[in-house]
């Protein structure tokens, strides 16, 4: 390969570097803004908490439940009074099945999961627990 060939080749491999790393980044970015599970003791399977985010007021609406139905755009919960709740999805929410980053695919009937909206939007978190 000449010396031209071998600049142009590490340039590409540069620029591909780049562009790697600069969406890497700005999908862990999007992530950074979306709070974790705040930690509530005792037993609870609905939870509203104001909090602040990015300086501004919000509230987190956190649910506990069984899944009784899952399809690509809602969870339906029977919660532990037996409340069925409905909650809907997005192709953003982040999805943990037994501390495994999963998909809404992941989830299934029977699982014990928290649901995290915020101001009663779609969930931006989904845990399945034992």
């Amino acid at each position: 390969m000449t010396a031209v060939g071998e600049s142009q080749t590490m340039h590409r491999f540069a620029l591909c570097l780049t562009l790697f790393c600069l969406v890497a980044f700005a999908g862990s970015a999007w992530a950074g803004n979306v709070p974790p599970f705040p930690h509530l003791a005792g037993t609870w399977s609905h939870a509203e908490i104001n909090v602040t985010i990015a300086k501004k007021p919000h509230t987190l609406i956190l649910d506990r439940g069984r899944i009784i139905q899952v399809s690509a755009t809602q969870l339906k919960l029977r919660e532990g009074a037996g409340v069925v709740v409905t909650v809907p999805l997005s192709a953003q929410t982040i999805v943990n099945v037994y501390g495994f980053q999963s998909s809404v695919e992941g989830l299934e009937r029977r699982m014990n999961v928290l649901t995290m909206r915020i101001d009663g939007g779609t969930a931006v978190r989904v845990r399945a627990t034992s």
